[in-house]
């Protein structure tokens, strides 16, 4: 399940037509996008990080 643009979901809950149990959903949705994304720019981090080690450019 891919989770609302927050924009749109704002403007749901604005509008009254989001339940908080979908509010919520919705959230938790864009969290665990968030997370792994963030994961995945750790990962380049350290790649870079042991890379420049390597090379000497500590």
């Amino acid at each position: 399940m891919n989770p609302y643009e927050l924009k749109q979901i704002i403007k749901m809950w604005e509008q009254e037509t989001l339940t908080v149990e979908q509010a919520v959903g919705q959230i938790l949705l864009h969290l665990q996008q968030l997370g792994q994304r963030l994961g995945q720019v750790e990962q380049r981090l350290e790649q870079k990080i042991a890379v420049r080690k390597l090379k000497g450019d500590e």
